[in-house]
């Protein structure tokens, strides 16, 4: 995506002129970021205002809007762009995504801070936004008792209080949640699914995932619990599959032909916080579709009340229920999950039960789910509980292979910057090895961004950057700088026309050759598209590929590169 800007600031027109320059957008971020915010904030701090500048960008450069660059739309400074590696990180890190409600993109606004306050837009404009909520700001209040700082409009994002939130370790999309309330995190610029985050698991070798069910009338209800304990659920059907019940599709699940997962309105009500089963690699993972103290649909009740207002919930996917391998792999995985839920909100394993016996102590309906299945493979709850806590204890009595590192979580990812490439994020290094293996161009990166299997390659090029653009003159064109070569190589190739340059100039690689384009019109699909263009509607998959499409949703006036035909 491309953004007009003009330029004012002398270092700006020095490099560029004086424009109105067009520049990629998420290039120009690069020079916005450390602009708006500082260089040396917290990681989480960047990425908060990393989305929230590109939010603000991408709702002007649809309507065709020209910016420029100062505070009257966004400060940018060129020179930034090159100097300020952490931001370039943070951008890198959250490319693509951005704040909508209502499936639109939000109107995006931020302030140094709000004096301790977040205000109504109505309160300092004419127009009202849903997303904007008056409400006391802590992390603002306890900012400004550190450091004061003079207040401004105070819609939205409090810079102060994003940085001191993020210290504290608060992550990204909860500091963004805090300041736009309902807005969703969104890839693709808002015409892609929806951002999962998994959970820092300390150490637990589960595979967790987060797709929260935001179409879902349970969480649209928006009641709060204070869990007490867990109840494990089975699904009571033979569908061993995530993507029978957890969509849309995030790229692992794989597509679900009847579209009847639960995350939209249904006609009953019923709700989960997770479910464990099969990613479409036949890979086991839990996906969270709640977050943890949200009250959830899962039980019923019975004659002293419900579970519902006090356990967490999950459902495992059950097969035919004569599978022993599946079995114990699904088992091990909700000993882990439940562990880290003990371990987070101070619960033991005594806290847990399953659905049958919440009948039996008068909090659930009458299911006999787990203890149906668990049996037949020489299990009940109480091996589940001593499991738990086994596991809790700091040993596993579950089978989980390999060599568990202290702490450390091994993440799957296609580079360390692209992190919304990343499968799964394990505790144990052959689980990760494993995924890795089974998903060509993929690798396991360690908490500081070494890959560490497959064995690293590439030269790092001792302080050189890399950029990549269409000619060395076409500054605006640039896509990005790079330290390591082979990722600089890798963004060639992405974008066809492009080519690699050294600090002199001079093209170190050079892409592949300019691919045609076409401009969705009203009413086009990728099938559409690619049956018109490319004389195959099965090839729609190679134009979601060459254009890093995530969904199959488009948007009339995108403009998307096409494969050869």
């Amino acid at each position: 995506m491309k953004i007009s800007v003009k330029l004012t600031r002398a270092e700006n027109t020095a490099l560029l002129g004086a424009g109105p320059v067009e520049l990629d957008l998420e290039e120009y971020l690069c020079g916005v970021v450390p602009s708006e915010i500082y260089e040396s904030s917290h990681m989480e701090a960047l990425k908060a205002q990393a989305v929230a500048a590109r939010t603000f960008a991408v709702k002007r450069a649809m309507a065709g809007t020209v910016v420029d660059d100062t505070t009257s739309f966004q400060a940018y400074r060129a020179p930034l762009a090159e100097s300020s590696p952490r931001s370039r990180q943070a951008v890198e890190e959250t490319a693509g995504q951005v704040l909508t409600y209502g499936g639109e993109v939000i109107d995006c606004f931020y302030s140094a801070s709000n004096g301790g306050t977040c205000k109504r837009s109505g309160e300092v404009w004419s127009r009202d936004y849903p997303y904007y909520v008056n409400k006391p700001d802590p992390w603002d209040t306890a900012a400004r008792t550190e450091k004061p700082t003079n207040p401004s409009h105070g819609v939205g994002l409090s810079q102060v209080g994003c940085m001191w939130a993020a210290k504290q370790g608060v992550p990204y999309n909860e500091i963004l949640a805090f300041y736009y309330s309902g807005a969703t995190l969104v890839h693709e610029y808002g015409t892609g699914s929806v951002v999962g985050f998994e959970e820092e698991t300390g150490g637990f070798a589960m595979n967790l995932h987060t797709l929260i069910f935001t179409n879902n009338a349970c969480y649209k209800a928006g009641r709060k619990i204070t869990p007490k304990g867990i109840m494990v659920h089975s699904t009571g059907a033979n569908n061993p599959w995530l993507k029978r019940y957890v969509g849309p599709d995030d790229g692992l699940l794989g597509k679900n032909q009847y579209n009847n997962h639960w995350n939209q309105p249904m006609d009953r009500e019923v709700c989960v916080h997770a479910f464990i089963g099969k990613l479409a690699d036949g890979t086991i993972a839990s996906y969270q579709t709640l977050p943890w103290d949200h009250r959830g649909w899962h039980c019923g009740s019975g004659s002293k009340g419900s579970g519902n207002n006090t356990h967490i919930s999950f459902e495992i996917c059950e097969d035919g229920l004569t599978d022993s391998a599946y079995f114990n792999k699904v088992y091990n995985e909700a000993v882990e999950l439940c562990a880290y839920l003990c371990k987070q909100y101070g619960l033991t394993e005594k806290n847990i039960i399953c659905h049958s016996e919440g009948h039996a102590q008068g909090i659930a309906s009458n299911h006999g789910d787990v203890m149906h299945w668990f049996p037949k493979h020489g299990k009940n709850m109480d091996t589940f509980r001593a499991a738990v806590k086994a596991k809790l204890a700091g040993s596993s009595s579950g089978n989980t292979g390999g060599s568990a590192g202290s702490g450390t979580l091994y993440r799957v990812r296609k580079s360390w910057s692209d992190a919304s490439s990343q499968l799964g994020a394990f505790a144990v290094l052959d689980n990760a090895k494993e995924l890795a293996d089974k998903n060509p161009g993929y690798a396991v990166f360690d908490e500081a961004g070494k890959k560490v299997y497959p064995s690293a390659s590439g030269s790092t090029g001792s302080g050189t950057l890399y950029r990549v653009r269409k000619s060395w003159a076409d500054v605006a064109s640039q896509k990005g700088a790079f330290n390591v070569l082979d990722n600089a190589k890798r963004c060639a190739d992405e974008n066809p026309g492009y080519s690699v340059f050294d600090e002199a100039g001079k093209v170190v690689y050079a892409g592949s050759a300019a691919a045609s384009t076409y401009t969705v019109q009203k009413g086009d699909s990728l099938w559409a598209i690619a049956e018109k263009r490319l004389g195959n509607g099965t090839r729609y998959n190679e134009i979601k590929k060459l254009n890093g499409l995530t969904s199959d949703v488009i948007y009339a006036g995108q403009v998307l590169k096409l494969p050869n035909r």
